[in-house]
């Protein structure tokens, strides 16, 4: 899956395959690009990491994500096409979801009727499921890691960035009497309750 190409294309750059269009998003270590397949034309998601601005830790749990998504193939989850290494860099070839992020959803719509957080909520536990079933725990579930394919009340939900992601063999909580609380903090601050 991991090819080993960089170079520049008539209107545009070229990673592997790919021709990188305009920036349709960011975070704190990768930018995320618009591509096309130079052949078949396929649009795409590309996910640019720069390997420098990662500890080791990072670059642990980016592997972890390309090893997860390689091997998890299932509608509710964002497909990993290919990913692309060079000096310094590595890209994440990502299927392209042009609904945004389910924040932006129901920023945009206001509030979301129940039928249509029924369909959500339905796509997500059958997505969760397929990665409890590969023994796969996301670790940063929120509206903004939760993309849709489409921006209408018939898209298909996805579960995406699995940087915090982990596989799991056994995940066994006991608690023991009411006076000991567990109290797990992953992801973002203001997602999570209970928090101290």
């Amino acid at each position: 899956m991991a090819s080993t190409s960089g170079g520049v294309a008539r209107g545009g750059r070229l990673v592997g395959e790919y021709i990188i269009g305009r920036q349709i998003g960011a975070g704190a270590f990768s930018t995320v690009w618009l591509a096309r397949h130079r052949i078949q034309g396929t649009e795409v998601a590309v996910k640019e990491i720069a390997m420098a601005r990662l500890s080791e830790k990072l670059q642990r749990s980016l592997l972890s994500e390309v090893s997860i998504l390689g091997r998890i193939n299932h509608p509710n989850i964002i497909a990993l096409y290919d990913y692309i290494q060079i000096p310094g860099r590595i890209y994440l070839v990502l299927e392209l979801c042009r609904g945004g992020d389910l924040s932006l959803y129901i920023q945009s719509h206001g509030r979301v009727s129940e039928a249509t957080a029924k369909y959500f909520m339905k796509q997500l536990a059958s997505g969760l499921q397929v990665l409890h079933a590969n023994n796969v725990i996301h670790r940063d579930l929120k509206p903004q890691n939760l993309l849709l394919s489409t921006y209408d009340e018939n898209a298909i939900l996805k579960i995406a960035d699995f940087g915090f992601a982990r596989c799991v063999l056994l995940f066994l909580i006991i608690l023991l009497f009411n006076e000991y609380q567990l109290f797990i903090y992953f992801g973002d601050h203001k997602y999570c309750i209970n928090c101290r």
